[in-house]
Parts: C-alpha cells; sequence; structure tokens
C-alpha cells in the first residue's frame, strides 16, 4: 500500500525543507532518531523526492550532522536556493551544546552555515562562512531557520531567520531578522525584518509572492502552537493579519512552502503523541503531511487536498449505516438527522486509507447547536474521535472521549476541557451547507473544510466505526461516499 503521509523506517519526519526543480519536489527533512531525551538531539538531514505526494523516493542522508567538536553536532532547519549558474547552495542551523567553547552563559549557541552542491545530494560543508547572531541587536542562543530568496528589485539575495531581540521581554521578543548578500557567500549582519511584539520567537519563516500580496509565514509555540500567515503589499510592510492568521492548527507544525509554477504546496508534521497514548504530550516531529496553499479573491490563504493525492484515489463507493437511532432517516447517499439532544447514523468498516466525501446542510431556522463526524469508534457512540462543527461559536473542533482517567474522581473526567486545546479553526456557516473531504491513513485523518480549511489530527486507538451526529436541530448529509486509493 502507498503511503500518503511518509515517515522514514526506521525514525520521524522533523522540520520539512521543501525544494523543486525540473519537475520534482524534494523535501529535505530533519531526520530525528529520538535515541536521547533531548527534542532533535543530533538531527542530520534526510531526503525524500516525489512528483505527485503519493509515491515517495527516499534518497537517504544529504547533510550528516557534525562531530562533538563541529559547530553542526545538530543540523537544523534552512533551506535551498539554486544559483544562476546551476550550483545549488544550502543553508542550515547548526548547533553544539556539547562543546563549552560553543556556549554563552550555558545557552547553545546557534551558527548559519552552508553547504554546496551539483547535484542535490551531495554536499560540501564551508565551515569557514558560519556566522551567528551579531552582538547588541539579538538574542545570541536564537538564531536559526534561515529562508534564503532573491530580491529582484535590490538585486540581493535576502535570508529571513527565526531570532530574538536582545534585553526585550522574555515572552515576546520574538522577529524574524533579515541579512543580506550578493553572491550567496558573503552576508551583511542582521536587521529586523518583522517584529510585532507577539511570540517567543518565529520559528521555521517562509516568504512567497502571490500577484500583488507578499505572504510572510513563522510557526510559533508561545500564544499558540502553530503556524501564522501574515500578508502585505511589500516586503517593507505594513503586514496585515488575517481574520484567520493560521494554516491548519496544532495537528500540523513548521508548514514550508513551494511552489511548482502553478501550485504551491504546504509541507508540515503531524506530531506523535508520547507513548502513544491520547492523554499524552505531542511530541517534536512525526509524520509529513502536505496541503495545496492558494489565494483567496480578497487575498487570504487557503488550503485544499492535493489534486494529485485525490486523483490517486478510484470511483466513488456509497456506504449504508448500520446502526439508525430515532431521529435519523437514510436512504442511500442522503441522510436526515433531527433531535433536540444527540442522535448518530452508525458505519462499520472504517478503511485504513480512504478519502471520505459528504455534504452538511441546514435550514436556519433550524441550525442544529452542533454536528460533524465520529472516527475509530467503538460499539455505540462514547470512546471515539471527533470532528465537531459548532456553528455558535463560528469553529469546527477535534475532540477525543474519554479525555482522561474516568475511573478517578468526578472532577478529573476532562468536562472542564471542551476539546482538544489548540485543535480549533474558524468556519463560515452563514452559507447554510458545508462539504467536506475526509483523508484517514491508519492513525492520521486530515479534514478539509468547502476546499478552504484544513485540520489535521493524529488518533492513537484503531477501530473501524464511524458516523454522523447532530445536536439540537436538523443537518441533512448528502452526497456520501468513501473513495479508495487505486492500486498501482
Amino acid at each position: 500500500m502507498e503511503k500518503l503521509f511518509y515517515r522514514p523506517k526506521e525514525a520521524w519526519f522533523g522540520d520539512a525543507i521543501p525544494f523543486y526543480d525540473n519537475g520534482i519536489f524534494y523535501i529535505f527533512y530533519l531526520y530525528d532518531e529520538r535515541k536521547a531525551p533531548a527534542t532533535a538531539y543530533h538531527t542530520s538531514w534526510h531526503l525524500v523526492s516525489t512528483k505527485d505526494f503519493v509515491h515517495w523516493n527516499e534518497e537517504g542522508e544529504v547533510l550528516p550532522s557534525g562531530g562533538c567538536d563541529d559547530l553542526d553536532h545538530a543540523c537544523y532547519t534552512g533551506s535551498v536556493i539554486k544559483a544562476p549558474n546551476g550550483m545549488y547552495h544550502l543553508f542550515y542551523t547548526g548547533q553544539n551544546p556539547l562543546n563549552p567553547d560553543l556556549s554563552q552563559e550555558g545557552k547553545p549557541l546557534q551558527f548559519i552555515l552552508h553547504a554546496v552542491s551539483n547535484d542535490l545530494k551531495v554536499w560540501e560543508k564551508h565551515y569557514e562562512t558560519a556566522f551567528s547572531a551579531p552582538k547588541g541587536i539579538f538574542e545570541p542562543h536564537d538564531w536559526r531557520d534561515p529562508f534564503v530568496f532573491y530580491q529582484e528589485e535590490s538585486g540581493e539575495y535576502y535570508m529571513l531567520l527565526a531570532a530574538r531581540l536582545k534585553g526585550q521581554s522574555f515572552r515576546r521578543s520574538g522577529c524574524v531578522a533579515l541579512c543580506r548578500s550578493r553572491d550567496l557567500w558573503n552576508w551583511q549582519p542582521g536587521e529586523v525584518f518583522y517584529s510585532p511584539g507577539m511570540y517567543y520567537t518565529h520559528e521555521c519563516p517562509d516568504l512567497f509572492r502571490e500577484g500583488d500580496w507578499w505572504y510572510l509565514l513563522y510557526s510559533t509555540f508561545t500564544a499558540r502552537f502553530a503556524t501564522h500567515y501574515r500578508k502585505g503589499k511589500s516586503l517593507q510592510g505594513p503586514w496585515k493579519v488575517p481574520g484567520d492568521d493560521l494554516l491548519d492548527a496544532r495537528g500540523l507544525y513548521a508548514i514550508k512552502t513551494v511552489t511548482d509554477g502553478r501550485y504551491r504546496y504546504g509541507f508540515g508534521w503531524v506530531p506523535t503523541r508520547h507513548d502513544n497514548g491520547d492523554q499524552e504530550y505531542l511530541e517534536w516531529g512525526g509524520t509529513l503531511a502536505v496541503h495545496e496553499i492558494y489565494q483567496q479573491p480578497d487575498g487570504d490563504l487557503a488550503e485544499r487536498l492535493p489534486h494529485t493525492i485525490e486523483a490517486a484515489f478510484g470511483e466513488k463507493k456509497a456506504v449504508g449505516p448500520i446502526f439508525i437511532e430515532d431521529g435519523v432517516q437514510s436512504e442511500g447517499e442522503f441522510i436526515s438527522i433531527t433531535s433536540e439532544n444527540t442522535a448518530w447514523a452508525m458505519f462499520d468498516g472504517l478503511p485504513g486509507q480512504g478519502l471520505l466525501q459528504a455534504k452538511f446542510e441546514w435550514q436556519p431556522e433550524n441550525r442544529p447547536t452542533d454536528f460533524g463526524i465520529g472516527l475509530y469508534m467503538e460499539e455505540g457512540e462514547d470512546n471515539g474521535y471527533f470532528f465537531r462543527f459548532e456553528p455558535g461559536y463560528n469553529r469546527l473542533v477535534f475532540d477525543i472521549w474519554p479525555r482522561g482517567n474516568i475511573n478517578g474522581e468526578q472532577h478529573r473526567m476532562g468536562g472542564d476541557i471542551p476539546y482538544v486545546p489548540a485543535f480549533e479553526r474558524q468556519v463560515d456557516y452563514t452559507v447554510n451547507e458545508i462539504s467536506i473531504k475526509l483523508l484517514v491513513e491508519q492513525d492520521i485523518c486530515i479534514i478539509y473544510v468547502n476546499d478552504r480549511t484544513a485540520m489535521s489530527a493524529r488518533v492513537c486507538s484503531i477501530k473501524d466505526k464511524w458516523g454522523f451526529f447532530a445536536t439540537g436541530g436538523t443537518v441533512r448529509v448528502t452526497d456520501v461516499s468513501w473513495r479508495l486509493l487505486q492500486p498501482v
């Protein structure tokens, strides 16, 4: 079975560094073996390539980590760019907490390092070009994730960096720094590019232009663990905050993008949970997932299922419920759920890999309080995972039951947790209908709403029942079908 969500066999997928060249998407990534308690310890860069995000070609390690005395005992995130002479330049973050000569006040320094290649697979490191944060402006221990692009107006290469302003608020001093170069070898000292005074740092910065708009992406872990974006008509700003400034939610982190000239795609990682437990914390790294990122008429960004993945699925197969509660009517691809409380239409045979399509419809005068989809459920409708639409809050959330140890004291059952924290997206309910595409593959599921909004999640308990539900009103579910991946 082809895997739509890529993960190396003996390790986990860290930050994606996508690059497109000659019809192929090259996805460099941080290869994390989790052999030490420290997060992303001694990571190197590995490479996987694809033309369609369905078939993957593993290229193996391409940028090995350095030794105990080198600047890059751990190789962290960066970017790849192709020079006019055909040479490929790779910029990455080096960190070595083991060498006391590379520490300041007990905090590891981060360096920007450089390597070159003729084929994207064999890289020559140039330690002599390494540079760290300029003194006096930025903190020395947050200087990472270089993103390099050519700025035509100035005739310079720009490098954006995740940085922190020195001597400022601990929680809100994060900024995006900028360095400049004429030749990709010599870089001018950093200056402040974007500093909103909102976050601890702006990880994995990314930038691109689409029509009249520039887009700045970055990921945060303070006020919200997510990938944000800003839009502006100029690189000098002002950078506007969209009404919904997220790409996906907590279930897909460190999204970076690349275009093939026609479509733009966002690459991030779906985190694992410690000890594969629903109540455990989300870990760094996991599995690669890909969205198509496109521009709305107002300049905002939206996400949808990549067309190459959708095209890989076969013919639609109608489904029929195996269990219907009072208030539920079903006939073919049509299901109506009406209830003052909560009613379910349950199904058997949740596929290990498939694409579910459906449409929810309602009348304004009888709009349900909530409705949605349950996945990986047991008999009945209690334990499972839920994508729940909540019109009163203009949101979609991801929820789990049970939320905790229900054998303990009652006040520890999770009743004060309305959904899995940070698994929330804004949704427009003014048009009285919602279309969804739900992509599932074993323990990962991604829902796309109206071909505009995405939410990714990982589950820890695989079961084969699923269903639709509604509370306090009437919802019609139409055009319900599963599609399975076509054999190669």
